[in-house]
C-alpha cells in the first residue's frame, strides 16, 4: 500500500513548510518513526519521521519548494516485515503510565531524555504531538472558525513609478494571516489599569547588578510582571481558557505562558511550559533561554505550542499604550507597555513614581468586563505590594 507523507501543521498557526533536505533518496528503504526529511517554518526547523515503514517510492515536494499544510511531501510504498519482541521499557513514573494509558501510547515506541535514557513525562507529551503532526488529515475538535481569510491579491497592473513590489517572507504571512483570522474569530475587547512599578523598580535595583553579575544576563522587568500574570491566572482560570465551540470551553489545571519575541521581519512566541511552577528566578532564566533560542532560530516544536495565554511587550521599544490582539487559540493577551516617572497624587500630595499602562485584550464571548478588570487589579495589587526578595534570596 502506498502511504502519503504530508506537511504537518507544526503550531497552530503555521500554514505552510519548506523542504530543506530530504534525508532518504527515492528508492531508499525507511523505518517507521525514521526521519526522513528535514523542514522548515517560520517558527522552527525540525525533522519529519516516516508514517510507515517502506521504500520511498516518490519525491513530490523537491527541497527548497514551500508547501502548504497537508500537501504531499512523499510517497512511501509500505512494506511488512517480521520484528522481533517490543524493547523492554526501564522503570517509567507512575505520572508518566497514567499519561501513556490516556492517549494509548506504547512507551517501547517513546525515546527517552531522562537520567539513563528513563522516559519523561516531555517525552511521552512531544511523542503524542510528533504523532499529531504527521498524521495526515487529523481531524479537528470543532472551533467556533470565522470564513478562511486570504490577503488581497497583488495588482497585475505595471508598478508606479516609485514603488516596487516585494514579496512577504513565511513568518510575516503566517503573523497576517494569523492576526486577520484572530480578528475575525474573537470578539475583541481591551481594558486598561495603570500600575505603579516604584515597588518593582526599587526591588529591582537592588538586585540588578548583583544579577547579572551571578546570573550572566540582565534582570529585566517582564519576569516580575510574569510572576504577577501566573498569579492572577490562577485566580481566574476563565482568563487562562480556550473556547472549543459554541457550547464547550477548556479550562487548563496548568498555565503555559507564551512571550511575545520581537525577530527579523516579525514576532514568534515561544512558550514557557507549566509557568506556574516557577518563581522569578525560573521565569527569568526561561525568558531569556527562550528569546535567545528564539532569536537564533533554534526553537523546537514544544516550545512553540502550547500556550494558554500570552504576553506582549512592547514597551521595551519605548511604546505607552497599544491593544494587542489575541494570540489564538488564547482568549486574552496582556501588553506591558513603557514604564515611565509620572507625578501621581498620594494622600493629597504629589509624588514622582513609575508608572505603566497595561492592556489586556480579551474575548468577549468568553471574559465579561468585571472579570478582566478584576485580573487586571490582581496583577496591579501584586505589582504594587508584594515581596519579591525570597525568590531571588539565592543571588542576595
Amino acid at each position: 500500500m502506498t502511504v502519503a507523507l504530508t506537511m504537518p501543521r507544526l503550531g497552530e498557526t503555521v500554514t505552510e513548510g519548506t523542504i530543506l533536505k530530504w534525508l532518504k533518496n527515492e528508492g531508499d528503504f525507511v523505518d517507521k518513526d525514521e526521519n526522513i526529511v528535514e523542514i522548515s517554518t517560520a517558527k522552527v526547523e525540525t525533522e519529519i519521521p516516516s508514517p510507515v515503514s517502506g521504500r520511498v517510492a516518490k519525491i513530490v515536494a523537491p527541497e527548497d519548494e514551500t508547501v502548504p499544510v497537508g500537501a504531499e511531501l512523499a510517497l512511501i510504498d509500505e512494506t511488512t516485515t517480521e520484528t522481533g519482541p517490543a524493547p523492554a521499557v526501564g522503570f517509567v513514573s507512575p505520572i508518566v503510565r497514567k499519561l501513556a494509558r490516556e492517549h494509548n501510547v506504547d512507551l517501547s515506541q517513546v525515546t527517552g531524555t531522562g537520567s539513563g535514557g528513563r522516559i519523561t513525562k516531555q517525552d511521552v507529551q512531544r511523542y503524542l504531538d510528533m504523532q499529531k503532526a504527521a498524521a495526515p488529515g487529523a481531524p479537528k475538535p470543532p472551533m467556533a472558525q470565522a470564513p478562511p481569510i486570504s490577503l488581497a491579491p497583488m495588482p497585475s497592473a505595471e508598478v508606479p513609478l516609485g514603488e516596487r513590489i516585494v514579496p512577504m517572507n513565511i513568518l510575516r504571512r503566517e503573523i497576517a494571516q494569523h492576526m486577520v483570522r484572530s480578528r475575525h474569530t474573537s470578539a475583541h475587547v481591551t481594558g486598561i489599569v495603570e500600575v505603579d512599578m516604584t515597588n518593582v523598580v526599587k526591588q529591582r535595583d537592588k538586585i540588578k547588578e548583583a544579577f547579572k553579575k551571578r546570573e550572566g544576563f540582565s534582570l529585566t522587568f517582564l519576569p516580575f510582571v510574569a510572576k504577577a500574570t501566573v498569579d492572577a491566572l490562577i485566580h481566574f482560570p476563565m482568563v487562562n481558557a480556550r473556547i472549543i465551540d459554541e457550547h464547550n470551553m477548556a479550562l487548563h489545571d496548568y498555565v503555559n505562558l507564551g512571550i511575545a519575541v520581537s525577530v527579523e521581519n516579525g514576532l514568534i512566541v515561544p512558550v514557557i511550559k507549566h509557568a506556574e511552577e516557577m518563581n522569578l528566578l525560573g521565569l527569568a532564566h526561561h525568558i531569556h533561554e527562550l528569546a535567545e533560542k528564539t532569536r537564533a532560530g533554534k526553537l523546537t516544536l514544544d516550545e512553540v505550542t502550547g500556550s494558554t495565554f500570552t504576553i506582549t511587550n512592547p514597551g521595551s521599544f519605548g511604546s505607552l499604550i497599544q491593544t494587542p490582539i489575541i494570540n489564538q487559540p488564547n482568549v486574552a493577551i496582556l501588553s506591558l507597555e513603557g514604564i515611565q516617572k509620572r507625578p501621581i497624587v498620594i494622600d493629597e500630595a504629589i509624588a514622582i513614581r513609575s508608572m505603566v499602562y497595561m492592556p489586556l485584550s480579551y474575548d468577549h464571548r468568553l471574559i465579561d468586563g468585571a472579570m478582566a478588570t478584576q485580573f487586571l487589579n490582581r496583577i496591579k495589587e501584586d505589582l504594587e505590594t508584594w515581596d519579591f526578595s525570597p525568590d531571588l534570596a539565592s543571588v542576595l
